[in-house]
């Protein structure tokens, strides 16, 4: 069983918005978590799971990914 891609961002398009779009015309299906507190977000840094201390965090396959950018250059790798 596959474990789905889970998105963790505020509530809002931004940037995560286009790794939404990408993994959409993927047909992959995503869990998403909007951080809507400070205090979730600093559960995040205090786990050690926002690297880099930013925003979107996607966690696929059970490891934290950040930068959009780059995120987005290997979900279409992988999904491709």
């Amino acid at each position: 069983m596959k474990i789905k891609p889970k998105l963790y961002y505020f509530q809002g398009r931004g940037r995560m918005e286009s790794i939404r779009w990408l993994l959409a015309a993927a047909g992959v299906e995503f869990e998403e978590e909007f951080l809507e507190t400070r205090e979730q977000y600093e559960k995040l840094q205090k786990d050690g799971r926002l690297l880099f201390d930013q925003v979107p965090l996607v966690d696929i396959d059970g490891m934290p990914r950040t930068q959009s950018r780059a995120l987005l250059s290997h979900l279409a790798a992988k999904y491709n």
